[in-house]
């Protein structure tokens, strides 16, 4: 008989969104139907994502008080061998309804912080974001002996996790890209892409352009914004290249030198980091995003600053053999479902 899996997430397959977590989500999918499984992917949202730009006042009013959800019940689950739960907000009553044995939590970040960076970009939400954030530190300590096995999409995460029950790193994979560099002398031109409607996105984009945005003209640097709710940015008054959402990928990263992921919020891996890495590309990010990846991968992530501090290289080479295993080895769809069959074997 096929064993059956459910995973739970935001939204249902039919209006995934192709970000970070949507694209760990179907990584799942792939790795358990290689391994036999009939899987099925229900949405706590199934309608899809919304960036509505306009709240109603009750909306806003609970995102001061609460800038993260608290709990929400599971959606009505098939029977099945194994659940895969993404969202935490369901982790709670995913223990009190499933049995533990066909239960596993896939921590993609870790909401304490989630709850405390987002509550601070306001006053009015400080509070609470504190308040929530303390309610997750406590949840992460006790939910987690509740699952079967837990999994972290951040190396750093693993040591929170970890330190209560059964858990493992399994990193977002990606493809690997052969890379054609693009001619010397062209406009020099760096790139982020990203889900603008995650909030811990647009306020580190937002605080990347405050520190860094008077001296992208001096330097002779473009700045290439692409993905789900970029156009907002058109809006705030910054230089930047606006592409908008893209159904291939394709075009932005042939068209940049290199890829800035000045992401200070949030947790788990940033997978626009792997996929930049993935095609051969520098790329400039922040201690915040290192400390998702093993201190293995640490050196192949330049700091921030020195974007500005030093020229980008008018012919870049091309990554090393020993780079490109080294990726390969880690953050593919082949390594992913590995993972996933050791962890079954568990």
């Amino acid at each position: 008989m096929t064993p059956t899996a459910t995973i739970v997430y935001w939204y249902s397959r039919a209006s995934m969104p192709r970000d970070g977590g949507g694209l760990r989500v179907l990584a799942w999918e792939e790795a358990l139907q290689s391994l036999g499984y009939s899987v099925e992917i229900q949405g706590i949202n199934p309608q899809g994502p919304s960036l509505n730009d306009n709240p109603s006042f009750l909306t806003s009013t609970k995102r001061m008080i609460a800038p993260m959800p608290f709990s929400r019940a599971i959606p009505p689950l098939r029977k099945a061998d194994l659940h895969v739960m993404t969202v935490p907000v369901v982790f709670k009553s995913a223990a009190q309804a499933i049995q533990k044995e066909s239960l596993i939590f896939d921590w993609m970040d870790l909401w304490s912080v989630n709850a405390r960076t987002m509550g601070a970009s306001s006053p009015l939400s400080i509070p609470g974001g504190l308040t929530q954030s303390l309610v997750w530190k406590h949840r992460e300590k006790n939910l987690p002996r509740r699952a079967r096995f837990n999994t972290v999409a951040g190396f750093g995460d693993l040591a929170v996790i970890g330190s209560h029950a059964t858990a493992g790193w399994l990193p977002t994979p990606t493809r690997m890209y052969p890379r054609t560099f693009n001619a010397p002398g062209r406009p020099r031109r760096v790139g982020f892409i990203g889900n603008l409607g995650y909030e811990p996105n647009e306020m580190s984009l937002r605080k990347f352009f405050r520190d860094f945005g008077h001296q992208l003209s001096s330097k002779k640097l473009e700045i290439v914004v692409a993905g789900f709710g970029s156009e907002r940015v058109k809006g705030w008054g910054v230089p930047a290249t606006v592409l908008g959402s893209l159904d291939e990928l394709e075009s932005f990263y042939d068209s940049i030198d290199a890829v800035i992921v000045p992401i200070d919020h949030g947790g788990g891996i940033k997978v626009k980091a792997v996929e930049a890495l993935a095609r051969g590309l520098i790329v400039y990010g922040t201690d915040h995003v290192r400390s998702g990846f093993s201190p293995d991968f640490w050196p192949l992530i330049r700091n921030i600053d020195e974007l500005f501090q030093s020229e980008l290289l008018d012919q870049p080479s091309a990554p090393t053999e020993s780079v490109n295993a080294q990726i390969a080895s880690r953050f593919t769809q082949d390594a992913f479902t590995a993972s996933v069959e050791e962890i079954l074997k568990r």
